[in-house]
């Protein structure tokens, strides 16, 4: 009898999520990464309950609240800085897990440190896959090769697993672009805070050590290319225009600074793997930001299909049973977002008055259905 071999590519939130997932249940797995080392990209991540209750499935919710810090509340401002709302974040998740700010790279060394000594290769990828009936033959990009019974592509939204096992399901532009950086947090900015102006908007989210993750977004015909070569003068004119302490925020950036801009884009598919090759987080269904939940979905894809893989065995028809078992909740969480961004569409006045009548009616309507244990 062959050896069952699982074979997770990427060695991200989702990634990690499924090794240290199996290691508690006395299971095992390789990751090969393509990155040369341990993620310090990124920027920041603001969590929901939904994820650092996951974090505490995976034994590690205590140690990153201790590297980053207790977000209570979420306030909405317009470009103005007149309030819009305030939501109690930590009232309406109690039952959950706590909402958290936390630096990237903190969060991604967190999980890491889990994984089994010698499980990570880095600066490897894949290259080709072939499934016969009971195996996937792999060969990496360091010219070594595999023959695994599982392997399962956590490689982000530009995923080679994706490419090479479905073939031309390209992520698609949600008329968004953003930007993510790291710096000093304002003494006033205590919580989730975000000014929305008229076709964009910049939030500060504090992660402890006085520090704040910034992420500013701008609604586009379509994204074009912005050289790193002065970006931060470029967002700094962007974003002119809006109130107190984002000039401030902006103005104490280094020109220099590895600030990351992108397109917003989703990833949609009417099945995640086929055979012996499944996809999780970014990679099978990556989404616009606005619901903080891309990280949630990574960490419970790991979790669920630790569980699947434990109870069921690994089988030819087990990418239809993940799909079949995540999908319904990720598809509510779609629905949320592409609603919560026509919203976002509207004029501002519009938009606005519907914020100050709806916004905790609407907070709890959204995420409701995602309290349940996946």
């Amino acid at each position: 009898m062959q050896e069952e071999r699982v074979l997770i590519v990427g060695g991200g939130m989702a990634g990690l999520s499924l090794a240290n997932a199996l290691s508690q249940r006395g299971l095992s797995a390789e990751v090969v990464e393509r990155a040369d080392g341990p993620d310090s990209r990124g920027a920041g991540q603001y969590l929901v309950g939904l994820a650092t209750r996951a974090l505490g499935a995976l034994g590690v919710a205590d140690a990153a609240r201790e590297l980053g810090q207790v977000i209570r509340t979420q306030t909405f401002l317009d470009s103005g800085g007149a309030p819009l709302a305030e939501i109690d974040v930590e009232s309406y998740w109690a039952g959950c897990g706590f909402c958290l700010g936390i630096e990237h790279a903190r969060l991604h060394r967190l999980l890491l440190e889990r994984v089994p000594a010698g499980a990570v290769r880095f600066g490897v990828s894949v290259q080709a896959l072939h499934q016969e009936n009971d195996r996937v033959l792999v060969n990496f990009t360091d010219g070594t090769e595999g023959s695994y019974s599982l392997v399962i592509g956590a490689d982000g939204i530009r995923s080679v697993v994706r490419s090479l096992a479905l073939g031309g399901a390209e992520p698609r532009f949600r008329g968004q672009v953003g930007w993510r950086f790291l710096a000093p947090c304002p003494p006033e900015i205590v919580g989730w805070t975000v000014f929305l102006g008229r076709s964009g908007a910049f939030l500060l989210v504090p992660i402890g050590g006085g520090r704040a993750y910034c992420y500013a977004d701008q609604m586009v015909a379509q994204a074009d290319a912005d050289p790193v070569e002065g970006r931060v003068e470029r967002l700094r004119e962007l974003f002119s225009e809006y109130p107190s302490p984002v000039p401030e925020v902006l103005a104490g950036l280094d020109p220099s600074e590895q600030i990351h801009r992108a397109a917003i884009e989703e990833v949609v598919l009417d099945a995640w793997g086929r055979g012996r090759v499944l996809l999780i987080g970014d990679a099978a269904h990556a989404m616009s930001p606005n619901m903080a939940c891309g990280c949630a979905m990574a960490l419970e894809d790991g979790l669920v299909l630790a569980d699947q893989i434990e109870h069921t065995g690994i089988h030819v028809g087990i990418a239809a049973a993940f799909h079949h078992r995540r999908a319904p909740r990720v598809d509510w969480l779609r629905k949320q977002t592409n609603q919560r961004d026509r919203v976002r569409s509207l004029p501002p006045a519009i938009r606005n008055a519907l914020l100050r009548r709806l916004a905790e009616r609407t907070y709890r309507a959204n995420y409701q259905p995602l309290l349940a244990i996946p």
